[in-house]
Order: structure tokens, then sequence, then C-alpha cells
């Protein structure tokens, strides 16, 4: 049974000073320590590859793992994926998957309130960074009783104190080693990868819930915001993930970058990964034309109320009205369709499955034709090009 919100312990107002420490030596580490020993001793094209490997390596572990594999079961992972996942999570020091896959569960259950890790509501710094330095969060594991029994989980939860260290620091300083340049290597890929990944996970807490576009829900705080999924390997497109938080994806555009989904299409096809959830279409399309509607519905509330704000109100409310109404047409008619390919084969079947295809062809015209006209009718009343 789920605790209610008046049985969890608060948050409290205290300075973490371990994580104080260790984001201020790691910081001026990379913002000091990485120019100098660049203009003293120049990089070489090893230190380039372990620094870019281990930004991929604990960043990919991140999204890919913590957040859409652990935190909102999206898809399954072959026994070693997932040990890579926790090794090079470990190595990015942003806790355990298991506290960290239980802080974001709270974060979407509680969105915007006191119950919320890094709750935007608090301000700008404090979701990016203070919510980490300055404020100590109970810790509760109802809410991921499926990670608890997953053994491997919970031995890095255990031993996270070993796991990270060994991940983070010492097997890229024994790497640098290799090529007699281990001071580099703690440079380079220990200190100036953890400030660069660190603050690039941020950005999702603080940047996406302040600006982008609210594409798929006008009522969230959180925005999709291109650069920041250029920052995160494709995590930037929050506003859709914030709606459909179960989908394996965060973009679903071919031009979108979001080398997440990539990495989790191209594990399944080498049969690391199964069980791919995947929102459906239909369900997408008809959250952003309810955002388009409400982002309309925001535009007639600044004009000066008057009848001509009733009528525009009202003709946006019947375009809308047909447009759903053709959109779900068209994924009945969908459904009709691939039942019937999923039939076995006959010769009237093969009748059924064509007239059937027809439907579906008409189906679609019809909703484009009403998508035209609700694009044009918002054109010439508001100039949206939506």
């Amino acid at each position: 049974m789920e605790l209610q919100t008046a049985e969890m312990p608060k948050s409290e107002h205290k300075p973490v000073w371990i994580n104080i420490s260790f984001f201020a030596i790691t910081t001026l580490i990379a913002v000091i320590g990485a120019p100098f020993y660049v203009w003293k001793y120049g990089v070489t094209l090893a230190d380039t590859i372990l620094f870019i490997f281990y930004i991929f390596a604990t960043g990919m572990s991140i999204t890919v793992g913590y957040h859409r594999l652990f935190a909102h079961r999206t898809f399954k992972a072959h026994p070693l994926i997932e040990f890579l996942i926790l090794f090079f999570g470990a190595a990015a020091f942003e806790q355990s998957a298991l506290r960290w896959a239980s802080q974001h569960r709270d974060h979407h259950r509680f969105v915007d309130t006191e119950r919320d890790p890094y709750n935007i509501r608090k301000g700008f710094f404090y979701a990016h960074i203070g919510w980490l330095i300055f404020w100590q969060h109970p810790y509760h594991y109802d809410n991921a009783k499926d990670l608890q029994a997953n053994a491997l989980v919970r031995n890095q939860d255990r031993y996270y104190f070993l796991w990270a260290p060994i991940a983070g620091i010492i097997l890229p300083i024994l790497i640098g080693m290799a090529w007699g340049r281990p001071l580099a290597a703690l440079i380079f890929a220990v200190c100036l990868r953890l400030t660069f990944v660190y603050h690039s996970t941020f950005c999702i807490n603080s940047v996406c819930h302040t600006f982008g576009k609210a594409t798929y829900d006008r009522t969230s705080t959180a925005k999709d915001h291109w650069f920041v999924a250029l920052l995160t390997f494709g995590e930037g497109y929050h506003n859709f993930h914030h709606r459909f938080p179960s989908d394996y994806r965060n973009a679903i555009r071919w031009y979108q970058w979001d080398p997440s989904k990539w990495a989790i299409w191209c594990m399944q096809s080498l049969g690391l990964a199964r069980d791919l959830k995947k929102i459906s279409n239909f369900r997408i399309l008809e959250a952003k034309l309810a955002a388009q509607k409400e982002t309309a519905n925001e535009w007639i509330q600044t004009w000066t109320a008057g009848y001509q704000d009733q009528v525009v109100r009202l003709k946006l409310d019947q375009y809308y009205r047909d447009l759903r109404q053709q959109l779900m047409a068209w994924e009945a008619a969908a459904k009709n369709y691939h039942a019937l390919l999923c039939q076995q084969w006959t010769a009237k079947s093969e009748e059924f499955r064509k007239a059937a295809q027809l439907h579906l062809e008409a189906a679609k015209e019809r909703f484009e034709v009403s998508r035209r006209q609700w694009k044009a009718f918002q054109l010439s009343q508001f100039g949206l090009a939506v």
C-alpha cells in the first residue's frame, strides 16, 4: 500500500557537506586544472578518447539505464546490459540506480509540489543543484519494490561506496597510466567529465522545466528543449516525456536528437533488449491537438471580452470536435484493418482486407482535410502555424 503524503518525512533545509565538497573539488579541478594542464602539457589523442568515452558511457548509462530502464521500466534488458549500466551509472556519481529511480518516480508522481525532490517552483537554482547541496531528502523505496527484487541493483545500492570510485575514478586513472598520463585522466576523464555530465543532467530539472515548448501538455512545467537534448543524449524533449513517461523514446521525429532511443532500439535488434514500450501515434497526436487547442484558448483569453471572442471560441470548439472525431474514426479504421491482417488468409478475407484498406485510406484523408481546416482557422485567427 502506498504511503500517503502526510506520512512521509519532509525534506530538511540543511547543507549536504559531502556533496558540496565533491562538487567544489571536481569543479575547481575542471575549471582551473584543465586549462592549466592543456597549457603546460597539452592533450593527447588518447586523453581525448578516454574523456569522450566516459562522457558517453556515463551519460548514456543515466539516460538509457537509470532513467528509461530502471525508473520508468520502458524496456527490459539483458543482464550484461544491466551490469554495464550499473557500473558506468555509478561512475557518474549520481547516486545508486535504486535511489535515483525512486526519487525520479517521486518527481513524476508529485511534480511541482513539496514532495517533488527537485521542484521547479522552488526556483531555478534549487531545481538545478540546490536540492542536492542545501537540502537533505528522506529516502524511501516503497515506490521501487520492483527494483529491490533485482539482486544486481540491490548490490550496487548496498556497495555504492565501492562501485562509484572504482568505476568513476580508479579505472580511468589506471587506463591513463597505461600511456603514462594518469594526471590527465584524473583531470579530464574524471573531473571535467563529471562537471559536464552533472550540469547537463541538472539542466533537465532546471532548464527543461523553465524554457522551451509545451508541445503535448500545456499544463505541465516540463518543456521540450532541443539544446538540452543535445547535451543529454535525447532527454531534452521533456514535455513529451512527462506526458508519456512509459514510452522508451523521448523524441519521436526522425530529425530529433535522441541517441538513447536509438541505442535501445539497436540493443533490441541484437537481442539485448526486449518489450520496448511505445505510445500509440494516435494518442500522441491527440495530445498534440489538445495542446494546440489550449494554446488557442490562451490567445482568446488575452483579448478584450466581447461577442467576437465568443464566436471565435465556438468555432474553435467546433473545429476541434470535428478534428478529434475524425482522428477517432481513423484510429478505429486502422485497428480494424490490422485485425484483419492478423487473421488467417482466405479468398473471402482478402476481399474484407481490401475493403478495410480503402476505408482506412478514406478515414485518414478525412482527418487530413479536417486538420488542414483546423490549421487554416488557427492561422487566420491567431497567426499560429500549428
